[in-house]
């Protein structure tokens, strides 16, 4: 099975197109879809997702963690050079279509106080 990522990314109208495959691993468990895979840095990446949000776990040094809520915003923490920052993600789409093995989300990175937004993302990620 194969895990394709297509991540559409506006940073201050400058648009980035990143796609990524992996080998992936499918599990489901107690109402939740995990996926996981190792990505090019030889880090263990785990995505958990239902049909409300979406965990996605890099098991680096340090470890990484990001939500993404369908209704809520949902606070993450991304190590940076600069150290820990501590973000939101602001999500206004979120479809997953478990028959067609995908999943969209729409989401806006911003910082916790303030509405300045770092990036606009456009998420999708399939499992075939």
């Amino acid at each position: 099975m194969k895990l394709h990522i297509k991540n559409k990314i506006d940073l201050d109208g400058q648009v980035e197109l990143v796609e990524q495959s992996y080998p992936v691993k499918l599990t489901e468990k107690n109402g939740h879809i995990y996926l996981t895979y190792t990505n090019e840095e030889k880090e263990t990446v785990m995505l958990k997702c239902n049909d409300q949000e979406l965990i996605m776990t890099r098991f680096s040094t340090p470890k990484s963690i990001m939500r993404f809520h369908r209704e809520n915003p949902a606070l993450v923490a991304i190590p940076t050079p600069v150290g820990l920052q501590h973000l939101q993600t602001q999500t206004s789409v979120y479809e997953l279509d478990v028959d067609q093995q995908n999943l969209k989300i729409h989401y806006q990175l911003k910082q916790l106080e303030g509405d300045n937004v770092f990036a606009n993302y456009q998420l999708e990620i399939k499992w075939l």
